[in-house]
């Protein structure tokens, strides 16, 4: 008995002597603070995340609505003020949206900025031709006429496909990623060209 509170008494001596900062620190670790925490930054990385999401699809969803606006030019019915100020609209609204998407990636990701100018670049020469050929077109009247054969741009579906294959690296484990890394995949895997001038090795 005499020895349990010899033990009993230098375990009380030696918590009296512990730095208070310690004692503290132990305490908050034990209680519901540090869990309340962790639960906010997760919710916070989670939210994070799916506006990401959002808006990298919003950005491969604007890329395949400008590729589709030759095809929208062309289907017209009419050449009535209406149709060619909507029509016209349309491709403001396109053009506002994509330097929007530009503008978003380049803050978010350098290298994603590098695939996303990429693509661009491979459909605007595409895209332009098509929209001049289409307004030159008569409006359709016809059913039949809507099967356009030939028409419009081609080889869009591979340009999207880079642009969906980089962005898994912008999520998950990837994300950690270095730059450098990063851009040695995506050339790897076709997403990017070989050589790129605008970013230094």
């Amino acid at each position: 008995m005499v020895t349990d509170l010899t033990t009993l008494a230098q375990a009380v001596d030696s918590a009296a002597a512990q730095p208070p900062t310690i004692t503290i620190a132990l305490a908050i670790l034990g209680s519901s603070v540090v869990a309340g925490l962790i639960s906010v930054i997760l919710g916070n990385t989670r939210a994070n995340a799916t506006a990401r999401r959002e808006r990298y699809a919003q950005a491969v969803r604007t890329l395949v609505a400008w590729a589709e606006y030759p095809y929208r030019i062309r289907r017209r019915t009419s050449d009535d003020a209406a149709t060619l100020t909507a029509l016209a609209d349309r491709g403001h609204t396109l053009q506002e949206q994509l330097a929007e998407s530009r503008a978003w990636i380049a803050a978010e990701s350098r290298a994603m900025s590098e695939v996303f100018d990429a693509c661009l670049a491979d459909i605007n020469p595409l895209v332009g031709p098509a929209c001049a050929i289409a307004w030159q077109q008569p409006p359709i009247t016809k059913s039949a006429e809507m099967l356009l054969g030939d028409f419009g741009p081609r080889g869009i579906n591979a340009i999207v496909a880079r642009m969906e294959c980089a962005i898994i690296y912008r999520f998950g484990l990837r994300r950690l990623m270095w730059r450098r890394w990063v851009l040695r995949r995506l050339r790897q895997r076709a997403c990017l060209p070989e050589t790129s001038p605008t970013t230094p090795e």
